[in-house]
């Protein structure tokens, strides 16, 4: 298999926790910008590259993630789809692809080479696989097994605190999120067909998008319950 690319969408406005100084992915949790969880689980999985999709306006973003080695695409995506769109140009169809969402801590730091090792004969798609407190601001997941047969697209009422939080795919499977505008949707409808696995990895899944869940998560890394 190809060394696998990494993206980043890191677009976002952070309308929820408005007003802020910088962009939400430069948000320090345990003395390091939020992003630094998944540009590290990207390097464990030694990404050939990790591009990072933002705004020109994002300033800190861009120096922070090129500081790391990342590459920086430049786009005003409307959409999680638009942005993985954006980082897929140019990349090879049976190129491995990770993402995951630079707002979210979650462990552990080999979960991408997890959902690189369930790719195979009738899996196009692996996502990894945490119990959230509040499912209903994620994609909650149905699972047969390790067989993934539905998602539900932050659903009012969860049928359960399962979700998914990363993935790893090809590609050319990943631009089916064109028409999509959440790759929850894109998803579901791969599941439906017996293409997506579920990779069960560690719990917290900490998603700091609001100001009580950027507290939760401040909080737990001071008694060292996050990700590290």
């Amino acid at each position: 298999m190809r060394a696998p690319v990494g993206l980043v969408p890191a677009a976002g406005h952070g309308r929820r926790l408005q007003p802020l100084s910088g962009s939400k992915e430069m948000l320090e949790i345990g003395g390091r910008p939020v992003i630094d969880c998944l540009l590290d689980r990207m390097e464990a999985a030694s990404c050939a590259k990790i591009r990072v999709v933002t705004r020109l306006e994002k300033e800190d973003v861009t120096r922070h993630v090129r500081s790391r080695g990342a590459e920086v695409v430049l786009a005003r995506p409307t959409t999680v789809s638009e942005s993985l769109l954006a980082g897929l140009e140019g990349v090879r169809g049976e190129t491995p692809v990770l993402f995951g969402f630079p707002d979210t801590l979650w462990g552990p730091e080999d979960g991408f080479a997890q959902l690189l090792a369930a790719l195979g004969p009738g899996v196009d798609i692996a996502l990894g696989i945490f119990r959230a407190q509040e499912p209903a601001r994620s994609d909650v997941v149905a699972l047969d097994g390790e067989r993934i047969t539905g998602i539900e697209v932050k659903p009012d009422e969860p049928r359960s605190s399962l979700v998914w939080g990363c993935a790893a795919t090809f590609a050319h499977v990943l631009r089916g999120v064109a028409g999509h505008a959440e790759p929850g949707r894109y998803f579901d409808s791969c599941a439906r067909q017996g293409a997506v696995r579920g990779v069960r990895l560690e719990d917290p899944f900490v998603d700091v998008g609001t100001p009580e869940s950027l507290r939760r998560a401040r909080a737990a890394s001071l008694s060292g319950e996050a990700a590290e």
